[in-house]
């Protein structure tokens, strides 16, 4: 046989590697059905959403972040025990990632982050959970609710400099409050509360939202019958908008919030306050990445360029089209959960004792109405406290 000379083995290992990459590279593009279920869920068409999701490959790299689309699908579906499932195996998946896949990170050291499978923004991960304990709500599942808002402590205690969220401390606290764990409910309201920047205060020991003076206020009087000598509230969770992906993230996109008002019948109840803007959350998570990420892109394009330098001692030619692919893979991974709303809101209203029904009236920041809704479901209840959930994708 003849002889492999050190030179030439190097050569055909760094061919090997380059293919591998290669197809790591081409695995990365975004699925059709993928882009259709965010187009079909944004034009209201969540049936025909959830049909391009109905099949998910296992083992995908992309299948944490399908089931966190189809779960929110399913959600505004009304299909809370399929939408719970999804974000449970999502979580299942991510907790496996915790273990680092060696043949994917040589992939993403020489190709790019893409050839890694999502994971997500830790502040992703932790909405998920915000919406998961939604679910359980819905269908009055108190314990499963208090577990959620377990996890989501568990993952804003330990940010590692990412941004904590103030409607996951409030969703937290409001799942602790629900099993009478009045105590660490108390924990969360406040820290909620010292996260807001909007002169919107919590009342730790109630949960009630406090607006300041600075807060546009209905020109329309509360309801006499829902004054707040009355017995019974209706805690309201509102989603407006989108994630603005592949755009610039951050201030320009909440500078002026929407905000909802309720009313039960044609008596006005009251309104949301923004809890979180998530365009902002992705700036604050993207600036922290980018330290992190520094090191590693600098690792990688030296991986690149030996590379290219050992396939072009062999071939001068193949060393300058190598180094020219390789580089030609450099792009960011701008993989993202894309149904999640822009503006995440809670509506904490007096409310009759006897509700069955209520309206949402979607307003922009000057007050002009944008839209409504009228919500009979869900409509929990636990004790004095209605429970509800809406979302406007139109906004």
């Amino acid at each position: 046989m003849p002889q492999a000379y050190p030179g030439m083995l190097l050569f055909l290992r760094c061919g090997a590697v380059l293919l591998v990459c290669l197809t790591g590279f081409l695995a990365g593009c975004a699925s059709p059905p993928l882009q259709s279920a965010r187009a079909n869920f944004y034009a209201g068409r969540f049936e025909q959403a959830n049909t391009n999701l109905a099949a998910i490959p296992k083992g995908d790299k992309d299948e944490i972040l399908y089931l966190m689309e189809r779960g929110m699908i399913r959600q505004n579906l009304g299909q809370y025990g399929a939408s719970a499932l999804d974000w449970r195996q999502a979580g299942e998946l991510d907790a496996r990632q915790e273990t680092y896949s060696i043949s994917r990170g040589a992939s993403s050291l020489i190709v790019n982050d893409r050839t890694l499978s999502f994971r997500g923004m830790p502040f992703e991960r932790t909405l998920m959970y915000a919406f998961l304990a939604k679910d359980y709500l819905a269908e009055s599942n108190w314990d499963y609710a208090a577990i959620c808002a377990r996890n989501i402590i568990k993952k804003l205690e330990v940010l590692d400099g990412f941004p904590d969220i103030a409607y996951g401390r409030y969703m937290a606290g409001f799942c602790l409050e629900m099993i009478n764990d009045e105590g660490n409910a108390a924990i969360q309201y406040r820290s909620a509360g010292r996260l807001l920047k909007n002169n919107v205060m919590i009342d730790a020991l109630s949960g009630d939202i406090l607006p300041g003076t600075n807060v546009v206020r209905s020109t329309t009087p509360i309801a006499k019958s829902a004054l707040k000598t009355e017995p019974a509230e209706l805690v309201c969770f509102i989603s407006l908008g989108r994630l603005p992906a592949g755009e610039i993230y951050g201030n320009f996109y909440s500078q002026f919030p929407p905000y909802a008002e309720i009313y039960c019948g044609n008596e006005y109840l009251g309104r949301s306050y923004p809890f979180a803007n998530t365009a902002d959350l992705m700036a604050d998570s993207q600036r922290r990445l980018a330290a992190i990420q520094m090191a590693k892109d600098a690792a990688r394009i030296a991986t690149k360029v030996v590379i290219a330098e050992a396939v072009n001692q062999q071939n001068s030619a193949l060393g300058a089209l190598t180094m020219l692919a390789l580089f030609a893979m450099e792009a960011p991974d701008t993989r993202c959960w894309e149904t999640l709303p822009l503006w995440l809101e809670v509506a904490r209203v007096p409310c009759p004792a006897d509700l069955k029904s209520f309206t949402v009236v979607f307003k922009n920041a000057s007050g002009a109405q944008l839209g409504k809704k009228d919500i009979s479901a869900p409509l929990s209840r636990q004790g004095n406290t209605f429970i509800s959930f809406c979302r406007d994708v139109g906004l």
